[in-house]
């Protein structure tokens, strides 16, 4: 050590393998005879089990940085295409079938086959009855933001009633087929529901069972 005023000035060439030591750490642990091998293979490559370890764990980071973290919409989206149950269509396309639409055809079709219903149990894996109601808002909400129909659909807890707010751009039939298939969903859950529509908004009020 040399002092020169105030200034120490510390001379660190004979403890750095010290400080080397001092930072590493001792690993014990058992493998299976798959990954055994594969520890063998790549020591041949790497030249110690250390660095196939270190390699190893630097690669899951940096993939795990790289990778993409799918949003619930996401997964539901990819849900459906595994199950071949959604096609795509332009919006152009859907509103101009809309303004045609057989609603009692459609009202029936959501009663016999409660597609929101599907989803929503595949999402949370589990029977709708036995999600509260929160859930089955929440599933509500993923699922028409993966059809990609709505442009907003948001809901507020007002204490003894939830309020639905969902936003669109196509026109009033739209709103009416909204207001169908969700008043449709909740009374199957067996709540009740308040709705008021206009040509782009379905305003819904969701009663608590308090």
């Amino acid at each position: 050590m040399n002092i020169h005023g105030h200034i120490c000035v510390v001379n660190t060439i004979n403890i750095q393998p010290l400080i080397k030591n001092m930072h590493k750490n001792h690993l014990h642990t058992t493998l299976s005879n798959k990954h055994f091998e594969l520890l063998k293979k790549y020591t041949e490559k790497f030249g110690t089990r250390q660095k196939v370890l270190e390699t190893a764990l630097e690669s899951l980071e940096n993939s795990a940085k790289q990778g993409h973290i799918l949003s619930q919409e996401d997964k539901l989206w990819l849900a459906a295409k595994d199950m071949r149950s959604t096609c795509l269509i332009q919006k152009d396309v859907l509103k101009s079938l809309m303004q045609t639409a057989d609603f009692k055809k459609i009202a029936e079709v959501m009663t016999n086959q409660k597609p929101t219903e599907y989803l929503i149990i595949n999402h949370f894996q589990k029977p709708l009855t036995k999600c509260n109601l929160k859930e089955v808002i929440d599933g509500l909400i993923i699922v028409v933001k993966a059809q990609n129909v709505a442009d907003t659909i948001n809901y507020t807890d007002d204490g003894s009633h939830y309020t639905l707010r969902l936003i669109h751009s196509l026109n009033f039939n739209t709103s009416k087929i909204f207001k169908m298939f969700i008043e449709n969903m909740f009374e199957t859950y067996g709540v009740k529901t308040e709705s008021e529509i206009s040509d782009n908004i379905v305003f819904m009020k969701i009663y608590k069972n308090l």
